[in-house]
């Protein structure tokens, strides 16, 4: 996850900086996003992704570089699953 989402909270044998990512089905009916709900924003959930040390900030910067209506489109979709 990097250190901008880390929770430094140890499972298993996941550090603090480590995180399985829940599935996608379902994104659509939630209220809370993040492993540990810190955002009720699908924008601003994509943009935590950006840190030092996350497997998920080249994703992040790609979804920053689509123009307003392309992001529109991903989050549209996320929403419909």
């Amino acid at each position: 996850m990097g250190t901008g989402l880390a929770d430094n909270v140890a499972q298993g044998g996941a550090g603090g900086d480590q995180f399985r990512t829940a599935p996608l089905w379902g994104l659509g009916q939630r209220i809370f996003f993040l492993h540990d709900g810190r955002t009720t924003n699908l924008m601003a959930a994509i943009a935590a992704h950006r840190s030092n040390g996350s497997e998920a900030t080249q994703v992040e910067e790609n979804f920053a570089s689509l123009s307003n209506g392309q992001q529109q489109e991903v989050l549209n979709f996320l929403r419909s699953l």
